[in-house]
């Protein structure tokens, strides 16, 4: 907690903040959803990466966290965590090691999608002493990780089954990302039904090699939204959702007074009537456009006529539709396109209620975190 509150206009910028109010009220609401679904929320903190948020997820009834580096898993274990899931295969003795070590403290669980990586699982928790559980991953349509749905996938689980000792199959996992490159809520609900759909036909392609699917596991934030019924789905896991930002809002999602996360800049030039100059560039917002929906870099809280229109490293570019008046040294709250981007670009969050600052959370979970003793030189072959 900081000494006393602040006004954000004594604010060194940039500076990311996150309106406390908003950021409740989109937790409780995700809460609220999966509930009315039936199914458990597991949210992705890769979004966040802060403790604090984790914590009020699992006050509103997170069952755990999905997570996607090692040191996220390592450091929401410390504070409190004790049941996650990891989405990246965890290839490289370097991860197996320090995913063992995890094991023996809290219970994670990992995404894989071949036979290789669970090998190598195995073999390091035969050598550890312990047992991971793993969720298959089914490719919905991403074509990032996964098998595709169905019998070809099944047939892959059943045969690696048996040689495994050390490991256990959990269930099913698979994520609709490709809801990002719909232009129409029916194209959302298109790729959220495409999640269910993987995960019933190959559930069932297992079932009737009499493997149980425990874990169903389906999730995006646009997917959660479009989802009208949870049938043969167990959990979700969005993550965007704690924030959502400027590509939740040019989809649809919420508007965008419901973005809880903004990055605060401040005006530094006014070389025309029509452009300003921000201290907020790429290494503040994240130079992503996720959809071609959105038309910039991230919007401009209160300025509809503003759009964010290329990132330097250190400044971003604001063209005005037209002239404006906004003075050298003003201040702006850009709603950054990628939300879980731009808060890793970041050391802390401020936490804002009524304009005044009222706390300080890390972005504790960031870091590669390279062990030290590990570290060597890029060239080294050791």
């Amino acid at each position: 907690m900081v000494s006393g509150q602040h006004q954000l206009d004594e604010v060194v910028t940039p500076a990311l903040v996150v309106d406390r109010e908003r950021l409740v009220r989109n937790i409780r609401e995700m809460a609220e959803r999966a509930r009315s679904l039936g199914v458990a929320l597991r949210p992705h903190a890769k979004t966040h990466k802060s403790p604090e948020i984790a914590a009020l997820q699992r006050e509103h009834g997170a069952i755990g966290l999905t997570i996607a580096t090692l040191t996220e898993a390592e450091g929401f274990a410390d504070q409190g965590a004790d049941d996650l899931v990891l989405t990246a295969p965890p290839v490289g003795g370097w991860r197996l090691d320090r995913l063992v070590a995890l094991a023996r403290r809290v219970r994670v669980r990992v995404a894989l999608d071949g036979a290789d990586a669970l090998a190598a699982l195995d073999r390091a928790c035969r050598k550890g002493d312990v047992e991971i559980g793993y969720l298959w991953e089914v490719d919905c349509g991403v074509g990032r990780f996964g098998t595709p749905p169905g019998a070809a996938t099944a047939e892959r689980i059943a045969d690696v089954l048996e040689s495994a000792t050390h490991t256990s199959f959990d269930g099913l996992l698979t994520f609709g990302g490709h809801a990002y490159g719909a232009s129409t809520p029916e194209g959302i609900a298109a790729a959220a039904r495409d999640e269910q759909e993987a995960i019933i036909e190959t559930a069932a392609a297992l079932a009737d090699r009499g493997i149980e699917v425990s874990v169903r596991s389906v999730g995006s934030t646009p997917t959660a939204h479009a989802m009208h019924s949870a049938q043969g789905i167990t959990e979700i896991r969005p993550g965007n959702y704690v924030f959502y930002d400027a590509t939740q809002v040019a989809l649809g999602i919420v508007p965008l007074e419901r973005c809880a996360l903004s990055v605060l800049a401040s005006v530094t030039s006014r070389p025309a009537p029509d452009r300003l100059i921000l201290d907020s560039g790429s290494k503040a917002l994240a130079a992503e456009r996720l959809t071609a929906l959105t038309p910039g870099f991230g919007a401009i809280e209160g300025h509809p006529g503003l759009t964010v229109d290329r990132l330097y490293e250190e400044q971003a570019i604001v063209r005005s539709d037209e002239p404006c008046d906004i003075p050298v040294g003003a201040r702006v709250r850009v709603v950054p396109n990628h939300a879980c981007a731009a808060a890793n670009l970041h050391s802390q969050m401020l936490v804002v209620e009524d304009g005044s600052v009222v706390d300080v959370w890390p972005v504790a979970t960031r870091e590669w975190g390279e062990i030290e003793a590990e570290r060597r030189p890029a060239w080294s072959t050791r």
